[in-house]
């Protein structure tokens, strides 16, 4: 403890205009106008406690964005600090290039098992949990072209517009065109595009009242018409809720639709779980809302990260069949093997850590005890309906996007920013949460507290109906 407590006080005894300085100086942010930055001084993270983190000045936030949509279990948690401390004594690194070590084989086979596919390959992050599928499906496409119909045709994949999947070539070509991949689009390969499934701005959705939902799933319809017309070799989608796209769940049925049309053409159905895995749709994966964990119903390629650590620290994994990691077996001399691999892939401490994780959802029975807070917080979230600037209010387990608009479907103007205007006053009031355009976006740890969704609900309130004070509307 006293060791914990001097490192504590090292951090802090840097004057906050000083580590700004550096900051600005030196500290290129991800996803971050960095002149907006400068004038907004975002709070200097030093400690993490449970559901909070602490800035440099002691003051507290509630971190209602998971760090980022991963945190699961709180911050500080012992078990998983000692997880990471225990095996950094015994082995920090050896590679998994054709060598094994204990933490990667148990981690491999207890990730089998949770989710019904035999074959693990680790990465460090989900944007390379992706990429790894998509030269997979390439690969398996490739060599089984007559299986697909596809003899001499060009391999085309398909996804769902609004995807996001990652920030790596491969990854942000399967997101299709967003405003993530706009810029970089000479550099990237074309997917087929699924029609968009917001049902707020649905060119089907014939609802006139907020939070009304009149839906004959034509946008379901169209995507199965676009799959047998185009037959791709693979389908990216991601688990029940699309997350930097807006927060925007799958409607009912679709993944289970997407499993039987891809089977159907013969495609890969490749289901992105790095942000709803691991409990955060409300059961420990979101295609099991709609697939069994049956050989049939399965998706081909399932791909894990952010809680697959319990958020601590990098680690990734994609799935496979047996089917895909056959095509990839020959003799040494004959090149057919996978080539991929990265310099950490299988690293002992982050899967002793991921053992640990897994471990604490059987321990501590987090599945079941999840249900009552989700309720409490979807109860909670209704009361939004309630207010001026609220549009749209859509999402699943602890995963949740507000929508602010100006009035009905029509949003503020760009220049306005009303997301952050939201924002930066939750901060105020000692709640971290960071907008997608003009979406809140609400994703708990699933250790969150109902007393702490009582605080966070609270804020967004007064949050919300502040914006009254900047518009005469």
């Amino acid at each position: 403890m006293k060791g914990k407590k001097m490192r504590e006080e090292k951090q802090m005894k840097f004057k906050e205009e000083t580590l700004r300085r550096w900051d600005l100086k030196h500290f290129w942010h991800p996803y971050t106008q960095m002149n907006f930055y400068k004038k907004i001084k975002p709070p200097i993270i030093c400690k993490g406690e449970g559901n909070w983190i602490i800035d440099i000045n002691g003051k507290k936030y509630l971190d209602a964005v998971s760090s980022i949509w991963c945190v699961l279990h709180g911050h500080s948690k012992p078990e998983l600090v000692k997880a990471i401390v225990s095996q950094a004594k015994i082995l920090q690194h050896s590679t998994t290039l054709g060598l094994a070590n204990v933490p990667s084989i148990l981690l491999a086979k207890e990730l089998s098992g949770l989710v019904g596919l035999p074959k693990v390959f680790f990465s460090e992050d989900g944007a390379e949990a992706v990429e790894i599928a998509i030269k997979m499906a390439f690969s398996f496409a490739k060599r089984n072209s007559k299986k697909f119909g596809n003899n001499n045709k060009k391999i085309k994949f398909a996804c769902v517009k609004n995807a996001y999947h990652g920030d790596t070539l491969g990854a942000m070509s399967i997101s299709g065109k967003t405003q993530f991949t706009k810029e970089y689009s000479q550099l990237l390969f074309s997917p087929i595009e699924l029609p968009p499934v917001l049902c707020f701005r649905c060119g089907w959705n014939r609802a006139k009242e907020k939070g009304e939902r009149i839906c004959s799933f034509e946008c379901m319809e169209k995507a199965r018409d676009i799959l047998r017309k185009k037959r791709p070799s693979a389908v990216f989608v991601e688990g029940g809720v699309q997350g930097a796209g807006g927060i925007i769940p799958l409607p009912p049925g679709y993944l289970k639709m997407l499993r039987e049309e891809t089977k159907k053409i013969g495609a890969l159905l490749v289901v992105d779980e790095v942000a709803t895995g691991f409990g955060k749709t409300g059961k420990m994966f979101g295609f099991e809302w709609e697939l069994k964990k049956k050989q049939d119903e399965l998706p081909d390629i399932v791909c894990l990260g952010k809680g697959l650590s319990g958020g601590y620290l990098p680690l990734a994994a994609t799935l496979a069949k047996d089917e895909i990691f056959k095509v990839f077996l020959g003799e040494q001399w004959e090149g057919k093997h996978f080539f991929h691999g990265h310099t950490f892939t299988g690293n002992p401490i982050l899967c002793n850590l991921a053992l640990e994780n897994v471990k604490l959802f059987k321990k501590e029975n987090i599945l079941q005890k999840i249900q009552d807070k989700i309720r409490y917080l979807e109860k909670r979230l209704s009361e939004l309906w309630d207010l001026e600037f609220v549009g749209d209010i859509r999402g699943k387990g602890f995963m949740w996007g507000i929508e602010i608009v100006k009035k009905g479907k029509e949003s503020f103007p760009p220049r306005f920013l009303a997301g952050w205007r939201v924002c930066l006053s939750m901060w105020k009031k000692g709640v971290f949460i960071r907008p997608l355009g003009d979406v809140l976006v609400i994703n708990l740890p699933l250790s969150i507290k109902t007393k702490e969704i009582d605080f966070l609900l609270e804020a967004l309130k007064e949050s919300i109906s502040d914006l009254k004070k900047f518009t005469k509307i």
